[in-house]
């Protein structure tokens, strides 16, 4: 019985390996369809039409008749955006570059729709830059979703931030999967004491959450789990 249990492990193991190995490119192809059927395409229209129009003036204005020679090739909507990321990054580098750029923001900050989409995306995009995309960053235990069970989370913040300093008390931001399907969870904030840090990585972490629990992660890993687990220091 004993060697059906470890066969069964050792195929679940694989299986969520796998699986986990597929996901970035079954997403990368998914945005890339998704950016061929909408935004470049749309991008390689605008480009065949601004450039078919001055193409026409040319041909009714005598002195702008060298226009004409430029004829659209497929491909220059995409090098066009290429060539506006580089100027842009360019222009970031100098002061000129940032104010232009802060005076567009407060500008689409005064669009009551637009001003949001843009700076929740903002938003999700500093906490990628600034923690190198790393938005999980350690494995943990926490009591959910009542004392007496307990649930494999992930710390996403230990900082002091708008929650911390509504109630007045040090928080720890814990995001808690589901299962099978751990990108849908819940987030709770939960004092230091509460939360029991784990010595395993996020990604064994996540095989065991994608299992169901079936996926046991290595021997000093499972001695992690089930021996002295150590408390989350105290937020600073």
């Amino acid at each position: 019985m004993g060697a059906v249990q470890n066969v069964q492990r050792t195929v679940i193991g694989y299986f969520v390996t796998g699986l986990l190995a597929w996901i970035p490119l079954i997403v990368t192809v998914w945005v890339v369809r998704l950016l061929i059927n909408n935004p470049v395409l749309g991008i390689e229209r605008l480009a065949r039409d601004v450039i078919g129009y001055f193409d026409r003036l040319g041909g009714r204005v005598s002195w702008l008749g060298f226009m004409t020679e430029f004829k659209y090739r497929p491909g220059y909507g995409i090098l066009m955006v290429v060539i506006i990321f580089l100027l842009t990054g360019i222009l970031t580098q100098y002061l000129l570059g940032r104010r232009m750029i802060g005076s567009g923001e407060r500008l689409l900050a005064r669009i009551p729709l637009i001003s949001r989409i843009y700076r929740a995306v903002k938003q999700i995009r500093d906490v990628f830059f600034d923690r190198g995309g790393a938005v999980f960053q350690r494995v943990c235990l926490v009591e959910y979703p009542r004392p007496g069970l307990v649930a494999v989370a992930f710390v996403t913040s230990s900082e002091h931030g708008l929650v911390q300093r509504a109630i007045n008390k040090e928080l720890i931001a814990v995001f808690v999967p589901t299962t099978p399907n751990p990108t849908s969870g819940y987030l709770v904030y939960l004092p230091p004491e509460d939360v029991t840090f784990l010595e395993i990585s996020v990604e064994e972490a996540m095989k065991l959450v994608v299992s169901g629990g079936a996926y046991i992660p290595g021997s000093s890993d499972a001695d992690a789990i089930e021996g002295a687990p150590t408390k989350a220091d105290p937020v600073t």
